[in-house]
């Protein structure tokens, strides 16, 4: 791809992120702590793909992008509120694992379940063919990005769920 397309798709992108962001401002009501774009909301709905087993802090802060100093932070709230439990390996004490608990579990389906409600009333305007287009959108975005984040996961050598 060449620069000027690279440039042009990246600022087609910004502005569609911008709009989007706009529209989840005047949409959602923020009626908690953690709101949608928070680490907060981020760390709990990434914990929801480790119900059955814990994940060391160490490998989560690299796969959600934060050090692992910003981490202790959020996990230190998170703990406080019973969102989240610490462990620490039997043979190394210095290896910690989190892991979300039930109560974050029904936090954070809670505020899945609110935010899904505003979506849905956001999307009330639209005509079927254009909730359609919506999806099919979504659909092939979410398909990029899950390319590029294994593409960095690979540069990185973190392999999910592992």
């Amino acid at each position: 791809m060449s620069d000027m397309k690279n440039f042009e798709t990246a600022r087609v992108f910004l502005n569609f992120m911008v709009d989007y962001y706009a529209l989840i401002r005047r949409h959602l009501v923020e009626t908690n702590q953690f709101r949608i774009h928070s680490h907060g909301f981020s760390v709990l709905h990434a914990l929801m793909n480790y119900r059955n087993r814990p994940i060391t802090m160490t490998k989560f802060a690299d796969e959600m992008g934060i050090t692992k100093q910003q981490l202790t932070k959020l996990v230190n709230d998170l703990e406080e509120q019973n969102y989240v439990r610490r462990s620490h390996n039997k043979e190394n004490r210095r290896q910690v694992y989190i892991e979300i608990t039930d109560e974050g579990l029904v936090h954070i389906e809670q505020m899945i379940g609110e935010i899904i409600h505003e979506i849905v009333t956001t999307l009330a305007c639209f005509s079927d063919d254009e909730k359609d287009e919506i999806i099919k959108a979504v659909a092939v975005l979410s398909e990029y990005f899950k390319i590029d984040a294994e593409i960095c996961r690979e540069k990185d050598g973190i392999t999910l769920g592992k």
